[in-house]
């Protein structure tokens, strides 16, 4: 081989380098979801599933039995996610309180004044449940849960209570929403809010969008500050 070609194929070796022999394997290691993902993943189908069930049909008339075949598996396999429906009622209760806190603080830090961070959150929150299971319809079943973990929901509520007052005073102080009761003003738009799933089904007359949309108009006629 002449020098000039040695040169060159040396120059080649530098610049490209040699394959690692794991290189195959960590990539298929990445999309292989571990046992413990996968688990999560089995348990979160649990709760999804009961919380439909729940907010549909009613705690007291929605049996182990009947999640287990709704998802087709066993009642004994079912108990390798979650111990009793007590908790199971907990857990759905503790999936609608984060998809009203993820809609809540989305709202605060993006919307620009008081009135537009309550419609945010209105419009995000009924999108959020309507298409995450209906999961708010189990707020109204509290009595089921142990004095512990009720204790808890409990808190996480009138925390959520405070920072929706707290909006509805930026809302006044900015001159966007007319002055008002913070607390009365927030049991009227929640209790509206939360029946929702009493009647709503994604094969109905209106889809979630449509639901979001037509009470946000609703509020904003009914606190917004006259101009």
């Amino acid at each position: 081989m002449r020098k000039s070609d040695q040169l060159i194929e040396s120059s080649l070796l530098r610049k490209v380098p040699p394959k690692k022999k794991d290189a195959l394997p960590r990539r298929w290691n990445n999309l292989v979801k571990s046992q413990d993902e996968q688990y999560q993943l089995k348990r979160q189908a649990v709760i999804a599933e009961a919380s439909r069930a729940f907010g549909h049909r009613g705690y007291q008339n929605v049996s182990l039995d009947d999640i287990a075949k709704s998802l087709n598996v066993t009642k004994p396999a079912l108990y390798h996610y979650i111990k009793s429906k007590q908790e199971l009622l907990y857990e759905c209760h503790s999936l609608a309180m984060d998809i009203g806190d993820q809609a809540l603080e989305h709202a605060i830090a993006t919307g620009e004044n008081g009135l537009e961070k309550l419609e945010m959150f209105i419009s995000n929150y009924i999108n959020a449940f309507a298409s995450e299971l209906a999961a708010s319809a189990v707020l109204h079943e509290l009595n089921a849960i142990p004095p512990e973990e009720r204790k808890r929901i409990i808190g996480r509520r009138r925390q959520f209570d405070l920072r929706l007052r707290n909006v509805i005073q930026i809302g006044i102080d900015d001159k966007t929403i007319m002055p008002c009761d913070a607390k009365l003003a927030v049991f009227w738009f929640m209790g509206a809010i939360n029946g929702i799933p009493r009647w709503f089904s994604a094969e109905g007359e209106f889809s979630g969008a449509q639901i979001a949309e037509a009470f946000v108009k609703f509020l904003v006629q009914g606190i917004q500050a006259q101009r």
